[in-house]
């Protein structure tokens, strides 16, 4: 099931035009989308009241607002969700998450990233990493920080599309690929 893109783009503009753009707000919506997705995803039931042609509109109206009443929702969000369904492009849920939290990456000038350390990082360390990784691309940078012992030593970091591969594991592989030609 294909994706429309122009759609997609039109219903993020939407979405952040008639919300509140406070960085708590834009949070919260973030985290709805990610369940939105995560329910697309992996729930059939779900999937089927998004994309079932035969299901009435009326039906899919109210398990929409019961979900998104649930979750908090805005009144606005609920509404954009649900035209989306009613104009059968309800596969945009599948990548809604990450396209919402680009453009709010965008809007606050921010990047995610994350760093995936052979051992755990203390804060000054990381407080490090981040003054060079924003200095390097110019942004202000939010990381995820996870552990990873198959690295042996060393980190990856990661923002946006800058990428830098310290671990030992990566050396090693290069380091086999190198003597392998020989």
């Amino acid at each position: 099931m294909k994706v429309d893109k122009k759609y997609l783009k039109k219903t993020i503009k939407e979405i952040l035009s008639k919300t509140d753009k406070s960085e708590e707000n834009l949070l919260e919506i973030s985290s709805i989308l990610d369940v939105l997705h995560k329910l697309f995803k992996e729930n059939l039931i779900f999937r089927n009241i998004v994309l079932n042609p035969k299901l009435p509109v009326e039906d899919k109206e109210k398990a929409i607002i019961k979900l998104m009443s649930s979750l908090n929702a805005p009144q606005e969000l609920t509404e954009i969700i649900f035209n989306v369904i009613k104009d059968k492009k309800g596969s945009i849920l599948k990548e809604i998450n990450k396209v919402f939290k680009f453009e709010v990456e965008k809007f606050f000038g921010t990047v995610q990233g994350e760093i995936i350390s052979a051992y755990k990082i203390d804060e000054e360390m990381l407080n490090q990493i981040k003054t060079i990784m924003e200095s390097r691309i110019g942004k202000k940078v939010e990381f995820k920080v996870r552990e990873d012992k198959s690295l042996i030593g060393g980190a990856i970091i990661k923002a946006g599309s800058y990428i830098v591969d310290t671990s030992i594991k990566s050396y090693l592989n290069k380091l086999e690929k190198t003597l392998s030609r020989f």
